[in-house]
């Protein structure tokens, strides 16, 4: 897949699961805006990566979720359609519940994103997005960094929840306080030096 290729979306939808070889993909939706009828506004979902699922919305879930996926990068993927998925847990009885505790973590995210969304300031929201990515993705690297691929602030506006300049402020404020470096080859995150800064921050 092609930087920037639709994988699946409302107008193309997927009854597919699929796993993340190589690259990275964002799976969004497409809400309505409050107060401005017609107006949508992007909400990243997550970000995958290598050895990442995504998709199982539509495998498991009933109707539409509206729901689409974008390469970020030239990526590599598998796929099994929801009939093969089938299949394989019929042959396999260890891959349904393998298949369910990646459901379960990720419901578990979702509900930490959640409860993040109804009591924490932006800051907050940053931080904790940057600790669960690094944590995920990212790769140590000589300073004791841990090292993401580039994301966009518009990007994290839409998975925090907020305005490309309030990221862009934030983000700068987390650097003027040494807790992570960013240019166009990706982001520095400080593991310790966030969770210090989140168990103080109020």
């Amino acid at each position: 897949w092609e930087k920037g290729q639709l994988i699946y979306g409302p107008q193309a939808p997927g009854n597919v699961l699929y796993l993340v070889i190589e690259g990275r993909v964002k799976v969004s939706r497409m809400v309505g805006v409050p107060d401005k009828p017609g107006e949508l506004q992007e909400v990243v979902l997550e970000f995958c990566h290598k050895d990442d699922f995504f998709g199982e919305a539509g495998i498991f879930g009933s109707g539409d979720t509206g729901e689409q996926a974008i390469a970020l990068e030239p990526s590599a993927l598998m796929q099994w359609p929801a009939a093969e998925v089938a299949r394989l847990i019929s042959r396999t009885p260890a891959l349904g519940p393998a298949l369910l505790r990646v459901l379960a973590q990720k419901r578990v995210d979702a509900g930490a994103r959640i409860e993040s969304f109804c009591l924490d300031p932006i800051h907050r929201r940053l931080a904790k997005t940057l600790l669960h990515l690094a944590r995920r993705a990212g790769e140590p690297n000589a300073e004791g960094l841990h090292h993401l691929l580039p994301i966009t602030h518009e990007q994290l506006a839409h998975y925090v929840g907020t305005s490309r300049e309030i990221i862009t402020q934030t983000m700068t404020q987390l650097r003027r306080d040494h807790l992570l470096k960013y240019s166009r080859r990706g982001i520095d995150v400080d593991l310790k030096g966030l969770e210090k800064y989140l168990a103080q921050a109020a």
